[in-house]
């Protein structure tokens, strides 16, 4: 099946990519109003497509299923860039949206973005497990994760929040990926703020939007709150899984972290250690795929000072580079060297370039003239040919949600 989720969390988390540039800039005068933009592709375009895959490139790799090939592609999206988050819409046909190593170490983009389809369903895939999403569940998504989403024409609402404010309020952030909040009262307060910025967004100020912004968060943390009770139920033994998960997790670094140093500093015997870890494959195994999974990260992020590789491999605990290297290709299919490289070639080292012309040139500001159908000089300013402003032909998207 296809995908719509594409849109709204790809131009969300474009849009971040956006704010993060914008962001370095002076502070905004308290009337100025937050950045809102808007792009549409009719189905008499032959070559929207290409374009949405353009747009969506920041994040994901976009194609079009076998079933759809021959049928008329339409998409449209709007993003909303408030502090440290960024709040899009969208729908498209038929479409398949992807996640690889690969693209994770192009084009970086480390948030979390929250998913809410208004209509229809998607199939996503995340941990290697598939499962169905209805409209107006929330799917969670680290976007340091491989992922793969495919769904019919459907609209959506999308949330992509700077991992640094998430991570302070959910313990055990890495356990959100796939996660699937039901629709519930708490979820539809959520969605409900999404919709409501995503209607008012270029009237929003960028004063105001700073406590919108937290809010959004703090609703987001809220609904992450499963994944921390089923963390707190594991308490139950005296020393439980969470609790070495967490040490864990904060001596990934230390070259000395491994059965010992836990069982000396638990007090634990080895027994109870491995019999704790078995369902995670053993001790060792878990702490070598954690400290892989931080290593992709800190090489993939450009905004990570450039170390030595083999200064990496020791903190990790490898007693040789080329151990390390082994390792970390066969977990990802790349050596470290060839991640650092994709990451470092594909993104320029200013922080303000953070995006590429590709994307943004299907983009226009979005003014509150423009939302009400009215066009202005800034409507068109830099308009595409191939691109429709605005939602023009997008009212006549074939629906192939059957």
């Amino acid at each position: 099946m296809g995908i719509s989720q594409g849109a709204g969390p790809a131009a969300g988390a474009f849009g971040e990519s956006m704010a993060t540039g914008m962001s370095r800039g002076a502070s905004a005068p308290d009337s100025e109003t937050i950045a809102c933009y808007r792009t549409a592709f009719g189905p008499d375009n032959p070559d929207g497509p290409r374009a949405f895959a353009e747009v969506v490139s920041p994040t994901f790799d976009l194609s079009i299923p076998d079933y759809a090939a021959d049928l008329p592609f339409a998409a449209r999206a709007e993003v909303f860039l408030l502090p440290d988050v960024t709040v899009s819409t969208a729908e498209t046909t038929a479409s398949r949206l992807s996640r690889t190593v690969r693209t994770i170490a192009t084009r970086g983009t480390d948030q979390i973005l929250v998913v809410c389809y208004t209509r229809g369903y998607f199939d996503m895939t995340a941990n290697g497990v598939t499962r169905r999403v209805e409209a107006g569940e929330l799917a969670f998504i680290d976007l340091s994760c491989e992922l793969l989403i495919e769904a019919p024409a459907v609209a959506n609402v999308g949330l992509a929040i700077s991992r640094r404010r998430l991570e302070p309020l959910v313990p055990f952030l890495e356990a959100a990926h796939g996660f699937v909040r039901p629709a519930d009262a708490l979820s539809r307060t959520l969605r409900a703020l999404m919709e409501a910025i995503a209607a008012n967004g270029p009237e929003l100020s960028v004063v105001d939007a700073r406590g919108v912004s937290s809010a959004l968060i703090s609703l987001a943390a809220a609904c992450l709150e499963p994944v921390s009770r089923a963390a707190a139920e594991a308490r139950r033994n005296i020393v439980s899984l969470v609790d070495l998960k967490a040490h864990i997790e904060q001596h990934l670094l230390d070259p000395d972290l491994g059965p010992l140093v836990l069982m000396d500093r638990f007090g634990i015997t080895r027994s109870t250690l491995y019999r704790l870890f078995e369902p995670l494959d053993g001790v060792s195994t878990y702490i070598g795929r954690r400290r892989l999974s931080l290593a992709f990260r800190m090489l993939s992020d450009t905004q990570q000072p450039r170390g030595r590789i083999s200064a990496l491999a020791r903190q990790l605990g490898y007693s040789h580079p080329s151990a390390f290297t082994r390792a970390f290709r066969d977990a990802f299919g790349l050596s470290p060297k060839e991640v650092q490289a994709l990451a470092r070639a594909s993104r320029p080292p200013e922080a303000e370039l953070v995006i590429s012309a590709k994307p943004l040139q299907h983009f226009i500001p979005l003014a509150p003239a423009l939302r009400a159908g009215a066009s202005t000089a800034e409507g068109t300013a830099i308009q595409d040919p191939g691109v429709l402003h605005p939602r023009a032909g997008i009212s006549a998207m074939p629906d192939r949600a059957q």
